[in-house]
């Protein structure tokens, strides 16, 4: 029978599973970074900065290491703007996973015991608390907490973990039924765009977007009163190159990882392609990078992985399973969309099942920013300059009024905002992005205007000239549908340009170098 990975808020008060986790937590931390079975190793395979982690004080300046830490192989490892960046963590969790049930097996404890995680659900304010057990520096007795680390500052620096509903949105994960794109076109799927072996590549998926950015982010943040550049005043869960070493990191991405499981279990349009929800069964993604996941097991030894070794999480090779799986939030149905375009709500169902989806998706730039855009420690207005003709065009898709039935419209278009080229000096930051704010408005009083969270986690090696990107940082896909079926309702599309408001929900420094190379919306026929 599979192990059961349990919510962590869903814990009985007598349950042992942080108890046992904490227990082989002491055990890998007890040895040396040189064993690539302790903690030091699994959490250098997501990244690692040498001087950081002697800043911070875990690396002595005088060990020896057996990897190369500016180099990535066994170490810097980790997937980013990938489509290999689910398939990835998920070996890497079970690897972990199993290192940490030998040493608890071996400690007396349950051979059953499984990775529990974090669901930090949105329709469950109560979720969004860090977890309780990982906060004090003491346990009752007076020893340390091995769950607890000193570099958790939070949003505003004084170490309150705060997640808002609005930073971990899932319902837009179950709008996008395709798991992957090509790099030419827009980066819309679940999962991230076709790359090689990519330890941080510029095609992140919705998941890897949101909620896993601001997650990081948020628990991590930087120190009050210090400045965010300066990567020791930022904490761990903030930074590739430190995350892993943090505890609630493993929760969280087990989170993650069970989000996958969740999309899967999606059942969206009847006229969706027959891939929907599925993961690829591409031969690229099924069977490369053959050799470069290299992951440990428990006895010392390494073995290599790709992603159809990790399709099934019930397999010997894994052996767990979700406690639960249902889709937290709503997803929003054709039918619903139809209804707020003006349709009858009788003639709605019909209308929606008669839609023709189209084959093959088309793409249409619809405006642009005309410079890239600084942002700062305030809020930050940019202007999208609109394509009329293009603007037209959408317009045409969402007058739905007056069809009937019997027509079989195409659906109307999904609309996107792109921030392209995020280039930034720090990761630690966290920005809300709203569309077409009402004049003078209070970001906070108008959700519905929210398009959603930049994040920049990984930002600062993205914009690194040398680095897997070459300088050009970070790009995000944020969809403003919802937005812009309003703005057509109230005659608003017919501007020449549309607002676009960023404004940071952390603390970001007057050195900091933030940019937003170009903001583009562009529309989306399916």
């Amino acid at each position: 029978m599979a192990r059961v990975r349990k919510d962590v808020w869903q814990l009985p008060a007598n349950d042992k599973t942080l108890f046992w986790y904490g227990e082989a937590i002491k055990d890998a931390q007890a040895k040396p970074i040189t064993d690539i079975t302790s903690w030091w190793s699994l959490a250098a395979m997501h990244g690692i900065d040498r001087q950081l982690w002697i800043d911070l004080g875990y690396l002595d300046a005088g060990v020896t290491l057996p990897f190369d830490p500016d180099a990535i192989g066994f170490w810097n490892q980790c997937q980013h703007g990938s489509w290999y960046f689910l398939s990835w963590h998920r070996a890497y969790l079970a690897a972990f996973e199993a290192i940490l049930l030998d040493a608890i097996v071996k400690k007396g404890g349950p051979a059953d015991w499984a990775l529990p995680y974090w669901n930090y659900d949105p329709t469950k304010p109560n979720t969004l608390k860090f977890p309780a057990a990982f906060a004090p520096e003491l346990l009752d007795d007076g020893s340390k907490n091995p769950l607890w680390v000193k570099e958790r500052y939070g949003r505003r620096g004084n170490g309150v973990i705060s997640i808002r509903p609005s930073d971990v949105p899932v319902s837009p994960l179950w709008q996008e039924p395709e798991f992957f794109n090509e790099p030419q076109d827009l980066p819309t799927s679940f999962g991230g765009t076709r790359t090689a072996f990519s330890h941080g590549g510029r095609g992140a998926g919705l998941l890897e977007q949101q909620p896993h950015g601001p997650v990081h982010v948020l628990v991590g943040g930087t120190k009050e009163g210090t400045d965010p550049d300066i990567t020791k005043n930022n904490g761990l869960m903030a930074m590739f190159e430190t995350a892993g070493i943090d505890p609630i990191f493993w929760l969280h991405h087990s989170n993650i990882d069970r989000l996958w499981e969740s999309w899967l279990t999606v059942r969206g349009h009847a006229s969706d392609p027959a891939d929907a929800y599925k993961n690829p069964t591409d031969t690229d993604w099924l069977n490369e990078p053959a050799g470069e996941f290299v992951m440990p097991r428990p006895n010392g030894t390494t073995f290599t992985t790709t992603a159809k070794d990790v399709l099934n999480t019930k397999a010997p090779a894994l052996n767990y399973e979700y406690q639960d799986i249902s889709v937290p939030g709503q997803q929003v149905v054709l039918a619903a969309r139809l209804g707020r375009l003006g349709i009858a709500p009788a003639d709605a169902n019909t209308l929606a099942g008669a839609m023709a989806m189209a084959s093959q998706k088309t793409t249409e730039l619809v405006g642009q920013s005309r410079s890239a855009i600084r942002l700062a420690g305030t809020a930050t207005d940019a202007s999208v300059q609109l394509d009329g003709p293009a603007t037209s065009n959408l317009s045409a898709s969402l007058r739905v009024r007056s069809l009937a039935p019997a027509h079989a419209p195409k659906a109307p278009d999904r609309v996107y905002l792109v921030l392209e080229n995020v280039t930034s000096t720090t990761d630690a930051g966290v920005f809300d992005v709203y569309v077409n704010l009402p004049k003078d408005a209070t970001p906070a009083q108008h959700p519905e205007h929210l398009a959603g969270v930049l994040s920049l986690f990984g930002a600062r090696a993205a914009s690194k000239a040398g680095g897997a990107h070459a300088g050009d940082g970070l790009t995000q896909t944020l969809e403003i549908t919802d937005i812009v079926d309003a703005m057509h309702l109230k005659g608003q599309l017919n501007a020449q340009s549309v607002d676009v408001k960023f404004v940071p929900q952390t603390a970001i420094s007057a050195n900091s170098q933030i940019d937003v190379g170009r903001v583009r919306i562009y529309r989306q026929s399916r």
